[in-house]
């Protein structure tokens, strides 16, 4: 994932103490770092280049097909393939989305920004008929402007089959259930933003406290999904307005992300009105 390595005390994962203790509409945006513990594999996310100010990754054929096929407002800024077969991209120095969830706690209407963002992104990956493969928070960059684009498309499949037996997957808590194996092959982007959504309204992931990568905690919730059991909002307005769309997602209901965008954007305006409505 492009981050800043020149500055990597400021979005490393293994720096500090955090407070997880975050109510879900917790407004307060001072940056506090992550607990010692934390690591977040990566596996080649690249170099920022500085004489030309851009993010330098080595070209992988499934990632170069969607940068040079797809160019959106919610992809990352493709620039061109370096001779010596380097992917030449955008650079965010903000960093990625988990990190900067768990560095800077936002309010929850920027994380609802963020989700409809999201699936703005997925919505266009899947009418190219390309599946993400790989959808979680760390290959979501935030950029200045507090925006986010999606990236890490070492992983994506163009135009896969029904019955595809995946060779890769997400980080633990964003792996879809064993038992949705032959729904169409968008399933695994589709229950990854499910996950996705869930964390951004609840400010925690399903069945656990926050948004720390726990594994034996998500390996837990993992089985439940397995089971096909799925957590719920605690908050009641939030879960009146986006469980179904949760749901959804949970059940791989949707085909692609452009059925789910439209319900994502219903759900999201239909709340900021009932706020206004309500006064708040």
């Amino acid at each position: 994932m492009p981050r800043n390595i020149e500055n990597t005390n400021q979005f490393s994962p293994a720096t500090g103490a955090v407070d997880v203790d975050t109510p879900e509409d917790n407004n307060d945006d001072a940056l506090y770092e992550l607990p010692p513990m934390v690591v977040f594999q990566e596996i080649d996310p690249g170099y920022y280049h500085s004489s030309s100010g851009k993010w330098r990754k080595t070209a992988t054929p499934p990632e170069l097909h969607v940068y040079k096929t797809i160019q959106h407002e919610r992809i990352l800024r493709y620039y061109r393939t370096t001779r010596g077969g380097e992917l030449e991209l955008e650079f965010h120095p903000t960093g990625d989305l988990w990190t900067y969830l768990l560095q800077a706690r936002p309010s929850l209407a920027n994380r609802m920004k963020w989700a409809v963002q999201i699936a703005e992104g997925l919505a266009e990956l899947h009418s190219h008929s390309v599946v993400w493969a790989d959808p979680h928070f760390r290959n979501i960059l935030v950029t200045k402007d507090l925006n986010i684009v999606l990236c890490d498309f070492a992983f994506s499949l163009s135009s896969p089959p029904r019955f595809l037996q995946f060779s890769t997957r997400p980080p633990q808590i964003f792996v879809a259930p064993f038992g949705m194996f032959g729904f169409d092959s968008t399933y695994v982007d589709i229950f990854g933003y499910g996950v996705m959504l869930f964390a951004l309204l609840a400010n925690r992931f399903p069945w656990t406290d926050d948004l720390l990568p726990r594994y034996e905690l998500h390996v837990a919730a993992t089985e439940k999904h397995d089971r096909f059991e799925f957590d719920t909002l605690n908050n009641a307005d939030l879960d009146l307005h986006f469980s179904s769309v949760i749901h959804k997602c949970f059940l791989a209901t949707y085909a692609t992300g452009t059925e789910l965008l439209e319900d994502v954007k219903n759900a999201h305006d239909n709340w900021l009105a009932s706020q206004s409505s309500n006064g708040t």
